[in-house]
């Protein structure tokens, strides 16, 4: 019988959104049926569906920007979802590759959830994943408003283009070329065109999934961060000597698995928040480029995707690194805690051991994209400053 009697409900709240991004890409790492070949049927299925559409998605409009397209102005209109979709598959790549690491996250979670026995604990654990639930919702309708705009909207709004030499051409979410096939062609175009629309679905289904996955992990080592705070608080408060030795375990037991619990969200997290750092400053840089052509052009219908887009981006990167703000908040937290609490009342060696919890938690917690860019709202700042100075490269280039 587990710890926290409410488990099976809380883990399930906790996970649910999560394991259906998860789950539609067939990189969720924890036992789903009871069957192991079921399990993995169902993921090898899943992935290698998933990997076809990305590439059939990438390969034929790489093909037609640099085998077709000789303007560089004109290959910077069309090459962003393409670049996107590589950018996606690059994470896609990197979390199938550390899937075990990603279950071992997951599954320090879960035992968070069942040892839990404080009913205040669960609460505060169960705020923060509400606040998490709320964020990847969020992100979910940014994303796939701009998934629809992009790749039905758009094209449709376009309407048939007839050329000077009376041929008709059918838009489609991305160019596209195939060599020996005509893409204009039924049932040529029709594939294609359901090929880039599911491509365009599963990349920013694995967008919201790594996004998923560092906000659930941020939030839940906020709430565990809080939990030491309390544990903290009430081994200084603690007036039977008997007790002390026990309450000391536990605050040392929880820092140790606070910070253990960080170390391996940062070898997970690390390369996919380096890439999306990286890919947002240009794909910002892009949106903002497109959106600013058709402004000029008095598109309507393309401007407002465009704006979806650019909208999009930048709150993605923002909750990236408001996740590692929060995480940084969370460590000034408990070293301002751990110095302001009366531990020379304490008996002396359980002071002197105190001292040493002291010197632990003045040792600084951060997020890092590739293990050298701090996640926070500063370096939230500097990419949309680098984006915007991009920006005006490409105007000016333009």
């Amino acid at each position: 019988m587990f710890a926290n009697k409410y488990y099976e409900r809380d883990i399930e709240n906790a996970f649910a959104i999560n394991r259906f991004f998860f789950r539609m890409i067939g990189i969720w790492p924890l036992p789903r049926t009871n069957s192991f070949l079921l399990d993995t049927i169902e993921t090898i299925t899943l992935v290698f569906a998933c990997l076809v559409f990305l590439l059939g998605d990438i390969i034929p409009s790489m093909l037609y920007i640099f085998m077709i397209m000789s303007d560089f102005q004109v290959r910077l209109r069309v090459m962003g979802t393409s670049l996107l979709a590589i950018v996606e598959m690059m994470k896609y790549g990197y979390i199938l590759f550390y899937q075990s690491q990603v279950r071992h996250c997951l599954m320090l979670i879960d035992e968070d959830w069942r040892n839990v026995v404080s009913p205040k604990d669960r609460i505060l654990m169960i705020d923060k994943v509400r606040t998490s639930k709320r964020l990847i919702v969020m992100c979910a309708v940014f994303v796939y408003l701009t998934s629809v705009a992009i790749r039905m909207i758009v094209p449709l709004s376009m309407g048939k283009i007839v050329t000077a030499q009376n041929v008709t051409i059918r838009p489609l979410p991305s160019v596209a070329h195939l060599v020996i096939f005509d893409v204009q062609r039924s049932p040529v175009y029709e594939i294609v065109y359901f090929t880039q629309f599911l491509g365009g679905v599963i990349k920013y289904t694995i967008k919201l999934a790594t996004f998923g996955f560092v906000t659930i992990c941020a939030m839940h080592f906020c709430a565990q961060s809080d939990i030491l705070v309390t544990l903290m608080n009430d081994f200084v408060n603690e007036r039977q000597p008997e007790n002390l030795n026990k309450k000391l375990a536990t605050v040392v037991e929880h820092q140790i698995k606070i910070r253990n619990f960080l170390h391996l969200m940062q070898s997970v997290t690390q390369y996919p928040s380096l890439i999306e750092v990286l890919a947002s400053a240009f794909m910002i840089c892009l949106a903002g480029y497109y959106t600013l052509m058709e402004w000029e052009n008095h598109s309507i219908v393309r401007l407002f995707s465009y704006i979806i887009a650019l909208v999009t981006f930048c709150f993605n990167l923002f909750i990236y690194c408001y996740m590692g703000e929060k995480i940084i908040g969370q460590g000034e937290k408990v070293a301002l805690t751990a110095c302001s609490l009366e531990w020379h009342q304490l008996p002396d060696a359980k002071a002197r051991a105190f001292i040493l919890l002291i010197i632990i938690s003045e040792t600084p917690l951060k997020l890092k994209a590739g293990n050298f860019i701090d996640l926070s709202v500063k370096t939230f700042g500097n990419v949309i400053k680098m984006a915007v100075t991009y920006l005006n490269l490409l105007r000016s280039v333009g």
